[in-house]
């Protein structure tokens, strides 16, 4: 991830044809958001980053388009550990400069930057950006998404939960509500807010009970709770959905060791 993948998909971007047209066509905004939304469905598989590639390229818009190359490679960039490849975010960069030469006052381009400052650790550049998309639309979804960021980056949990309520109020379809479900029992995850991070997972399988990544996501949340029955009982849901899952295959061999041998095992295991 991170680098490599960034090394492999500026291939792609450069085989690609882009719009040519400099205007920010109406067509080339929804365009760009139906990427984004894909480009946000990122984890591990770089299948969402080529699709939300293939749908930029679709439009009539050129700064749109450019801006749809710069939220891949922004997404792209994602180190394993957290942090962000250098040289895909200069990439990333380069790619929105373009679009906001041709379109220096949309703020769906503009909030990209912010993303940049936000992942480069600039954090007071970043405030700056957003304080001023903010003044221009505070509902904006994209920008809301922005400040989520801009508060987890900076470990600051509760803050986070306040923009994640509010982009979860702005949202206008239920994937993108349901994303925001989604990466905030991530968020609760990452500050070992265990317990908040199984409800919150048990509210999205609710709606998406074939997303194995969701169920692996709550087995992992009840092994940190050291809830090992409930932890064998989502990993088996995640091997039901997809039987060579390689990170639950290894946390199945590690309830093996976990569990009693009093029948527990073979009942949530499936052995």
């Amino acid at each position: 991830m991170g680098e490599v993948l960034v090394e492999k998909i500026v291939p792609v971007i450069e085989k690609m044809s882009w719009p040519e047209s400099a205007e920010a066509t109406v067509l080339g905004r929804k365009v760009y958001e139906v990427g984004l939304d894909q480009a946000d469905d990122f984890r591990a598989d770089p299948k969402p980053l080529l699709a939300a590639l293939r749908t930029f390229q679709s439009g009539d818009s050129a700064p749109y388009a450019y801006a749809g190359i710069a939220y891949t490679l922004l997404k792209a960039s994602r180190e394993k550990g957290g942090d962000y490849a250098e040289s895909g975010m200069s990439l990333s960069l380069e790619w929105l400069e373009k679009a906001q030469e041709m379109a220096p006052d949309a703020l769906e381009i503009n909030m990209i930057e912010a993303y940049i400052y936000v992942y480069s650790g600039r954090f007071e550049d970043a405030r700056l950006v957003l304080d001023y998309l903010e003044s221009i639309n505070p509902a904006d979804y994209y920008v809301l998404r922005a400040e989520i960021a801009y508060w987890q980056e900076q470990e600051k949990l509760d803050e986070a939960i306040h923009w994640y309520a509010r982009a979860t109020e702005a949202a206008e379809s239920v994937p993108q509500k349901l994303r925001l479900r989604r990466d905030l029992g991530d968020c609760y995850y990452r500050f070992q807010q265990y317990d908040q991070a199984v409800t919150v997972f048990k509210e999205a399988v609710h709606f998406s009970a074939e997303d194995e990544a969701l169920w692996h996501k709550m087995s992992l949340a009840y092994w940190q709770m050291g809830d090992f029955v409930e932890a064998a009982h989502s990993n088996r849901r995640v091997l039901k959905i997809q039987a060579n899952h390689p990170e639950a295959l290894k946390m199945q061999e590690a309830l093996k060791e976990k569990l009693d041998d009093g029948g527990i095992t073979k009942r949530f295991l499936g052995r």
